[in-house]
This record gives structure tokens, sequence and C-alpha cells, in this order.
């Protein structure tokens, strides 16, 4: 629980920080950054307006994808998604990991 909540407040600050680089092992292992990688494509909508606007592998753009997946429209024009918003990602991410980890364990027998 208390790992989870130091996510949350990483997150928030790497979100509210445009200037500031934070590096993505902070809050999550290379299986889980796999996993958002993948998660990224789908989160994607067609128009660039809805594409994750962090191309570099810092913080920020596995944060998009939390804050996508926590029910965030991404767009710029609206207000940037707030700790309930990350909370929600945060759960949803951790079911999607779970079968992510599922899935790589049946395959490898």
């Amino acid at each position: 629980m208390m790992e989870t909540i130091v996510k949350l407040l990483l997150m928030q600050i790497a979100y509210n920080c445009p200037e500031e680089e934070i590096k993505s092992s902070t809050c999550f292992s290379e299986e889980e950054i796999k996993c958002l990688e993948y998660q990224i494509i789908a989160l994607e909508g067609n128009t660039q307006k809805l594409k994750n606007p962090n191309l570099n592998k810092d913080l920020k753009r596995y944060v998009w994808a939390i804050a996508r997946l926590g029910g965030w429209k991404g767009y710029a024009s609206e207000r940037k998604p707030g700790i309930t918003t990350f909370w929600i990602g945060i759960q949803k991410f951790s079911s999607i990991m779970q079968g992510w980890q599922l899935f790589h364990d049946v395959s490898r027998r």
C-alpha cells in the first residue's frame, strides 16, 4: 500500500514539473515498462493531439499512460489529471500487469 502511495506522489511530481526529467525506474520495473509500452500503443489515438507527447523513456511517458488508463482524455486543453485519476489508473494497470505476468508464465511452459 505504501509503495503505491509513493508511486502516485512521484507520478504527480513528474507530471507537474515540465522541465524536470525523472527516470522511469524510480516507479516501474523493466517488465512493467515493457507492458506500459504496449499499453501506450493501444491508448494513443489517431490524431496528433491524442499521441503521447513524451517520446523519451522518462517517467512522464508512463505517467501519461497511467493517466489515460485512469480515464483522462489526454487533450492538452483539458486540465491535468489528478491524484484520483492516477489512483484509478494504477489499479487498472495492476490488473493488466497480473494478466501480463500470467501470459508470460504460461507461454514459457
